[in-house]
């Protein structure tokens, strides 16, 4: 699991997301907006924003490759440990 090495999720009322703690994009904090299945597509279709990042991140950085690799890892992640949790209260 990447949670505490990478990322930490935060959760305030029905609001969600992570903060990037480590590496290229330390600081970056993005909230899920939404979060569901596509059976259309058989994948997780997630919709989020940057709520906050530090200063020297450009935008186009938040949109380049690197940035969408480690935003998928952590997405993995959250995923995984969901499932495992899922799998342990049945």
């Amino acid at each position: 699991m990447l949670r505490g090495d990478l990322y930490q999720p935060w959760f305030v009322e029905d609001k969600w997301g992570f903060e990037i703690i480590s590496g290229d994009f330390l600081g970056v904090v993005v909230e899920i907006e939404k979060m569901d299945f596509d059976d259309k597509i058989n994948e997780v279709v997630v919709d989020y924003h940057v709520i906050s990042k530090p200063e020297p991140l450009t935008q186009e950085e938040l949109k380049g490759q690197l940035f969408e690799q480690l935003y998928q890892n952590i997405i993995n992640d959250i995923l995984r440990e969901a499932i495992e949790i899922h799998k342990n209260e049945q």
